[in-house]
């Protein structure tokens, strides 16, 4: 009968356990973390020297409209932060950012995008 060394070289035992290591240290978790994310998107500059947080307050409040506030929404390796403002009964803007794993950020939709602009109103 075959030792086990003969089945399984110790090389090869060694070279899994190498591997199953570094699989332990990856991770599809973002480097961000949900809070941090969540004020990043918040603390980002828009226009007139606020932030895109200061912006939203600011044209809820001179719109008189509904803030239903800041929502999170945690993907494999990204963040979707947004803002929901209720208009009316029946219609809520939406202004969404991405957030991803290496803390890069975008906006996921035209009213984010446009939001900060300096023509924008």
């Amino acid at each position: 009968m075959r030792g086990f060394g003969s089945l399984f070289p110790v090389k090869a035992i060694a070279l899994c356990w190498g591997f199953i290591t570094l699989a332990s240290f990856s991770s599809t978790s973002p480097a961000v973390d949900i809070h941090q994310a969540s004020q990043q998107v918040k603390a980002r500059f828009c226009k007139d020297n606020l932030t895109i947080d200061q912006t939203l307050d600011k044209s809820i409040k001179s719109h008189s409209q509904r803030d239903i506030g800041w929502r999170v929404f945690e993907e494999d390796g990204y963040y979707d932060i947004e803002r929901a403002v209720l208009i009316n009964k029946a219609m809520e803007l939406r202004y969404r950012w991405r957030v991803f794993a290496d803390g890069s950020m975008q906006p996921q939709n035209e009213r984010a995008e446009n939001l900060c602009r300096q023509d924008a109103g």
